[in-house]
């Protein structure tokens, strides 16, 4: 199997449509069945179920995606570290509200220091993905994760604590209680462990929110646009309440902060890449 086989595996996994997903790569719809048939052809297995009218994945494919995925990364990834441009290159994941909020200056500065140095920051990926694939794969040098569980073959370094406030752009004169969470007025975004353990037990099971988002800036535009109040880390918020344009509010409970760390593979401690990367978050 070869790149070509596994971009049109995925495209078609997604869309579920072969004209579409023709048309999403830039080729014949002739070309990308082409390259279906001989992917199936290499595993063994038929990984779509398709008619005139309707395509999903068999459970071969289900079980090959994730692979495919990581095959394909590897494969782009692999091109990078080959390049005769950069005499480095330094692959870090992690979640975008560090990278935008936090982060986002100290590569800036790091790329105008060391221009023979490739950058390439993830960021739309599940947690779990990064440490258990991306790290240990070996297609990223270091991940960012609030609160990793212990791992034989990683290193783990507190990089940031960081305070959870709760937020909104008007003042409130009482503290915030459970009942208020109930409230429409009430934005949810689930932060890092141990945040989410601690909600669930002041709300109780079956909570449901009025509305919830998982991405940190949609959650500081929603604030900023008055759609209530809700949780924000205090390296987000904090320009905003210097500014008064957002206020802390008091709550009821004493709100937990959360750990952000780096993790490397520990025996690639002295690899090039893992000492850039420890360089550009401040860790060496």
């Amino acid at each position: 199997m070869d790149s070509s086989q596994l971009e049109a595996f995925i495209a078609i996994a997604q869309i579920l449509n072969f004209t579409k997903a023709a048309e999403h790569l830039h080729i014949s719809q002739s070309a990308i069945t082409s390259r279906i048939k001989a992917l199936e052809a290499s595993v063994g297995k038929e990984l779509f179920e398709r008619d005139n009218r309707n395509v999903s994945l068999t459970q071969a494919g289900i079980a090959f995606y994730p692979y495919a995925e990581r095959m394909l990364r590897l494969s782009e990834e692999s091109k990078l570290m080959l390049s005769d441009i950069f005499e480095h290159s330094l692959i870090l994941s992690g979640p975008g509200s560090v990278w935008h909020y936090r982060y986002l200056p100290h590569i800036l500065a790091f790329k105008r220091e060391n221009p023979q140095v490739a950058v390439k920051f993830l960021s739309n990926i599940d947690p779990s993905y990064m440490i258990r694939d991306l790290l240990l794969d070996g297609i990223v040098h270091l991940s960012i994760k609030f609160d990793p569980p212990d791992h034989p073959k990683v290193t783990k370094q507190l990089l940031f604590e960081d305070d959870i406030l709760l937020i909104s752009k008007t003042q409130h004169t009482s503290p915030v209680t459970a009942s208020d969470f109930l409230s429409p007025d009430y934005c949810h975004l689930a932060w890092g462990a141990p945040f989410p353990e601690w909600f669930a037990d002041i709300v109780g099971a079956g909570y449901v929110p009025s509305l919830e988002t998982d991405h940190s800036t949609i959650m500081l535009t929603m604030l900023l646009q008055e759609a209530g109040f809700g949780f924000l880390p205090r390296s987000i918020a904090q320009p905003y309440l210097d500014s008064q344009t957002l206020f802390e509010l008091t709550c009821a409970f004493e709100i937990p902060s959360i750990k952000a760390y780096a993790l490397y593979l520990t025996d690639q401690h002295d690899h090039k890449s893992v000492q850039l990367g420890l360089k550009l978050l401040g860790l060496s």
